[in-house]
């Protein structure tokens, strides 16, 4: 068993395949990064349920049932024992495209908490970040900056930002 990260204070988390042979372990409170079949990928925070149940992000699975879904997706799943944290956000989603490399962060510290920046793949580091008070309106803004850039298209999030403001002031 590789890649096993024990916890000697708490409770492991198992993670199988579909055939209930055991992947690896973290600790409870520990976090996994899932790979999609596109590249795409997404850090999550796993939450110990009993032996066999997980919250994975906000949903509980059952072990296997985490499993099978990953397979049927395409995805992977591993470990992340270093959680990667940019000033005090904590990086929950990225995704490459082209040279280009967007993440989606969270910093429940933060007067915005959401955080959208773009880097790219051959360097360290983000810029052009774009902040936001919800999650929802993060997440359209790092879907949309990818799209953008798949499409060779400028993306003016400020244009969004007035969108979403006219849509809660009508409200």
């Amino acid at each position: 068993m590789s890649g096993n990260i024990h916890n000697p204070h708490g409770n492991d988390i198992r993670f199988i395949n579909s055939d209930y042979e055991e992947l690896f372990r973290i600790p409870d409170g520990g976090y996994i990064t899932i790979t999609q079949s596109n590249g795409e990928q997404f850090v999550r925070k796993c939450t110990y349920h009993g032996e066999c149940h997980v919250d994975i992000g906000s949903n509980v699975f059952h072990i296997c049932e985490f499993a099978e879904r990953m397979e049927r997706n395409g995805s992977t799943y591993a470990p992340c024992p270093e959680p990667e944290i940019v000033h005090g956000y904590l990086i929950t989603d990225r995704t490459a495209v082209h040279d280009k490399l967007f993440v989606l962060a969270h910093n429940p510290k933060a007067v915005q908490p959401w955080v959208t920046w773009q880097g790219r793949n051959d360097s360290p580091g983000y810029d052009w970040g774009h902040y936001w008070s919800s999650r929802t309106e993060a997440w359209s803004d790092y879907f949309r900056r990818a799209d953008a850039e798949r499409m060779g298209k400028l993306y003016d999030h400020t244009k969004f930002y007035k969108q979403q403001r006219s849509r809660h002031d009508a409200r």
